[in-house]
């Protein structure tokens, strides 16, 4: 499993890196101290798992790693104390700072679980209107991304779309939902009633 690592302090970068070297399965490719640096990296790298030390991350930042998770670019484990505990549900693991290291290795791995088995991602087929609320993973990840209040430049900073890109993406969802602004389209996926796009293997 290709690991990238994100932490604050050098020294605790470096030792988290080391120890996830030494353990068998994992392969630590990318390390830095900022987000937008680690997800540049992390991409060129072909890093599939964060691990992410929270102590003194910026709140931005933290946003900024979740839309890049929201967008299947990775799978991520959080690292930190009481605080980082608000972050499950949000993230795929969150491990304490004080567990031992087979607490975070089984932790990785449990989070490798939700890897897509196959990258790069293929580009889905176009789909018409008349599947009624069927959205594209990709539709369904900026729809959940509205429903949270982002604006399209915000999305588009997440995600690494150009601004354009998220403005068409949002035009499309709306119309296939029958949604006449992003308050219904939070609505809708509030109340289930869009599909999650199945998988694809």
């Amino acid at each position: 499993m290709r690991i990238a690592v994100l932490s604050k302090e050098t020294l605790f970068c470096e030792a988290l890196a080391s120890l996830l070297d030494r353990h068998g399965n994992f392969q630590v490719v990318a390390k830095a101290s900022d987000a937008k640096d680690l997800i540049t990296t992390a991409k060129a790298q072909q890093a599939q798992l964060l691990v992410v030390d929270s102590f003194e991350i910026a709140k931005d930042e933290l946003q900024f790693l979740l839309g890049a998770r929201a967008f299947g670019d990775f799978v991520i484990v959080v690292i930190g104390g009481g605080e980082a505990t608000a972050l499950e549900g949000s993230v795929d693991r969150v491990v304490s700072r004080s567990a031992n290291a087979n607490t975070l290795f089984n932790a990785i791995q449990e989070a490798g679980g939700h890897l897509k088995s196959t990258r790069p991602y293929v580009r889905e087929g176009k789909r018409g209107y008349k599947d009624g609320n069927a959205l594209t993973r990709r539709e369904y990840e900026v729809a959940q991304l509205v429903s949270k209040g982002l604006s399209n430049r915000r999305i588009s900073q997440v995600s690494g779309l150009r601004e354009q890109s998220v403005k068409n993406l949002v035009s499309v969802i709306m119309r296939k939902l029958r949604c006449e602004n992003r308050t219904q389209v939070a609505l809708k996926l509030l109340n289930a009633e869009i599909a999650e796009p199945a998988t694809k293997e």
